[in-house]
């Protein structure tokens, strides 16, 4: 089987598939997410994973997942039929109107087993047709600092630095 996937070929050589998510994934995408919250947690510590699972974030990530997937802004990887790597697009959430349309690719995820194979690359390029086809002329993204790999990948593609994103803790200890 030979389908075209942006520069990609997917065959039996290489049986990477992308593809917005539909709720038959849902069973698949919901572990994922919480593999990918665990991990930004070495970058972004918001609280210990059991702490963030708590039924109330349990119920919210359920509602985003569903809001996304209902919306066609969830895209998923897959290798042979196993799901290796999420993301996420939104508009930007800019209030007034204006001739730069802009959405944002965001929770750009892939399994540990699954990295260094073109599979972010792939999804990332599927986001862009994805945010293009809804009228942008123009994505963004976020990494986190501490995120060398993410960060040449996103260069790589294309991206420059547009901003800086701050921070301060309010609530210092020692």
């Amino acid at each position: 089987m030979i389908t075209e996937l942006g520069d990609h070929l997917v065959t039996t050589a290489n049986p990477l598939s992308i593809s917005v998510a539909g709720f038959s994934d849902f069973s698949a995408i919901e572990p994922a997410w919480w593999r990918l919250l665990n991990d930004q947690q070495t970058l972004d510590f918001r609280g210990g994973v059991n702490e963030l699972r708590g039924q109330m974030n349990a119920e919210r990530v359920t509602r985003f997942l569903e809001s996304r997937i209902r919306q066609g802004r969830l895209i998923i990887a897959r290798i042979e039929g196993e799901l290796v790597g999420i993301c996420t697009i939104s508009p930007d959430g800019f209030l007034l109107d204006s001739p730069v349309m802009v959405w944002e690719i965001a929770d750009v995820w892939v399994e540990p087993h699954a990295r260094r194979k073109g599979v972010a690359t792939a999804m990332i390029k599927q986001c862009e047709h994805e945010c293009q086809m809804r009228g942008a002329n123009e994505v963004r993204l976020s990494v986190y600092a501490m995120n060398e790999a993410g960060l040449g990948l996103y260069r790589s593609l294309g991206y420059d630095i547009n901003s800086y994103s701050l921070k301060k803790n309010l609530n210092p200890t020692g």
